[in-house]
């Protein structure tokens, strides 16, 4: 289908895609699709769909405001996800291409909000382009795809939020400082510093406390504590050791510091962890015995 829409060019398409009602709660639905080209002309105000919209932008630059004052950009090369619910209002910047799909589907709402960023590189830019077309080329010979391998592709495209290269070209968001988290499993006992924490990760201390605070929403020194409850709540329920062993194996330096750090991050003692432990063995011992199935 062509639209005569201002500053959308003549080699543009969209395509309607009536879903299937009865499979709306399990795959994602797609309400229409395109392959655009515009110039600086093309402006959606306040964008009328209830629905998310993918775009990929293989040439040019988009734009899109929101009504709380947000705005980003779009470059060639980028995939993006926008909360149509929201109202946007979007256009191109300059000469643009770019592939869309207008979709919903039931989880993506948790999911949108678990994204880590909403516009991303694309870390394979013709695997990327190939997902779109093996949706768009078979409308445009006039075929309608499964719904199933729409829900594939679809699929296929939003895992790309939580892997894509990084923006800022320092490697994947959230995965960058894999090294510095391994580190800090390895020495979980020792006190560690943020300088000894931003040398592992190769960046300046004041660069490297707001880097890794953007990606992992963490400071360090929290996710270094977090990293200990964690390891102190596996050897509360898989061992006998003393809660001044685990205090110690877990780096910290009391066992008052310990409890006290413990229970405010988990609401209950390190006592009490080990006891709802040992419930749940039992309660897993009591319903493997036999003889309480006999006496039903």
């Amino acid at each position: 289908m062509k639209l005569q829409e201002k500053g959308v060019l003549p080699e543009s398409d969209i395509y309607i895609f009536p879903p299937s009602l009865e499979k709306k709660d399990w795959l994602y639905q797609m309400l229409c699709t395109g392959s655009y080209a515009c110039n600086a002309d093309y402006r959606v105000d306040g964008c009328p769909l209830d629905s998310y919209l993918l775009l990929l932008v293989t040439s040019g630059r988009l734009f899109f405001g929101f009504p709380d004052g947000r705005r980003d950009e779009v470059e060639a090369g980028r995939l993006a996800i926008v909360n149509c619910y929201e109202r946007p209002s979007y256009g191109a910047c300059e000469d643009t291409r770019f592939m869309w799909i207008h979709f919903d589907g039931h989880g993506i709402d948790e999911m949108y909000r678990n994204m880590m960023h909403h516009v991303v590189n694309v870390s394979d830019m013709q695997s990327m382009e190939r997902c779109f077309r093996r949706i768009l080329d078979p409308l445009s010979s006039g075929l309608m795809p499964p719904e199933a391998i729409v829900n594939k592709y679809i699929t296929c495209i939003l895992t790309e939020f939580f892997c894509p290269d990084d923006i800022e070209g320092g490697g994947i968001p959230g995965r960058r400082f894999d090294k510095v988290c391994s580190y800090i499993g390895a020495n979980i006992e020792r006190r560690l510093t943020n300088d000894e924490l931003a040398s592992v990760a190769g960046m300046s201390t004041f660069h490297f406390i707001r880097a890794f605070r953007k990606e992992t929403g963490l400071t360090p020194h929290e996710y270094v504590i977090r990293s200990r409850i964690g390891t102190a709540v596996f050897l509360l329920r898989t061992t006998r050791l003393s809660l001044s062993e685990v205090a110690y194996r877990c780096g910290f330096s009391t066992e008052s510091a310990f409890a006290n750090a413990f229970k405010s991050y988990t609401g209950t003692t390190p006592l009490g962890c080990r006891r709802m432990a040992r419930d749940d063995d039992r309660l897993r011992d009591r319903l493997a015995d036999t003889s309480l199935i006999l006496d039903i």
